[in-house]
């Protein structure tokens, strides 16, 4: 039996584990719902696999990438590698999640430009070694739990390429990638809900 993905495309923490399953060539049976009731915290995304129920986006894709990757370079065993890649993953869930949905919950983007733009300022120095990726030169989960995050700010607040190019072309980089095209359906219904809210 396929893993269950309780799920709202439009949340950005559930479309990474969409993307974490693309990498992993893993089908899910994902379930659309608006607050789901599987979890104490009536959180999504919601995973249950075999009967074991999981919740937080981060702790599906460590659990998927352990149970279902044909390797670790996800999420490597090396503590240093890791070590990276869980920094990234706590910035996310701490920051740029928080911040996400603080925005993006509320509908109230005018006020918030400097706080989008401080976050890409801290992402684009994830780059300074020259990096192709979040948290180094091969994709991890990082860049998984980063991308839907990222680019749902950008819908409010436009990525400017002069001012953060490493960003912009990571951006553009996963943009290009097969697993991509799991991030595309919920950014659209993002922006269509953003369009109506404004009018």
């Amino acid at each position: 039996m396929r893993p269950k993905l309780y799920m709202s495309e439009i949340c950005p923490s559930a479309r990474a584990v969409v993307l974490t399953a693309k990498v992993l060539e893993l089908t899910l049976e994902l379930k659309e719902v608006q607050p789901c009731k599987l979890n104490q915290q009536h959180a999504i995304p919601t995973l249950e696999d075999s009967g074991y129920v999981i919740w937080d986006s981060h702790a599906i894709i460590a659990f998927l990438v352990g149970k279902y990757g044909k390797d670790d370079s996800l999420y490597p065993r090396d503590n240093p590698r890791r070590s990276v890649i869980d920094q990234r993953l706590r910035f996310d869930s701490g920051v740029v999640s928080f911040i996400t949905k603080t925005i993006l919950n509320p509908i109230l983007y005018e006020d918030n430009e400097k706080t989008i733009t401080d976050i890409y300022t801290v992402v684009e120095h994830f780059f300074d070694d020259n990096n192709c990726w979040i948290a180094g030169d091969d994709i991890s989960i990082a860049d998984l739990s980063l991308i839907p995050s990222i680019t749902s700010l950008d819908v409010v607040v436009p990525i400017d390429e002069k001012q953060f190019p490493k960003l912009a072309r990571w951006v553009k980089k996963a943009e290009s990638m097969p697993f991509y095209e799991a991030n595309k359906k919920g950014l659209c219904k993002l922006r269509d809900s953003l369009i109506r809210c404004r009018c």
